[in-house]
């Protein structure tokens, strides 16, 4: 049965490696990405070798509400230098 994570315990908004199985240890594949709700991801991995499944949540920032957008449509983002 797959175990998830509460949304305390969600994975900071930065791109992570494929976990690690934690029956086998093998390297595990994202099998699906689903909307949970606005700003979080229901993210499903699958180990290839045992098919144990695996769930975590993943929390993300709307670009549409970013402060980048903002100063992008303004024309103040300016390529770093």
């Amino acid at each position: 049965m797959p175990q998830s994570q509460r949304l305390s315990s969600v994975i900071p908004f930065v791109a992570f490696e494929r976990p690690a199985c934690p029956k086998c240890k093998a390297a595990m594949m994202l099998a699906s990405i689903e909307p949970v709700r606005a700003g979080v991801d229901l993210h499903t991995f699958e180990c290839a070798v045992c098919n144990h499944v695996f769930e975590a949540l993943a929390a993300y920032e709307d670009p549409m509400k970013s402060k980048g957008l903002g100063r992008w449509l303004q024309g103040d983002l300016h390529p770093p230098r």
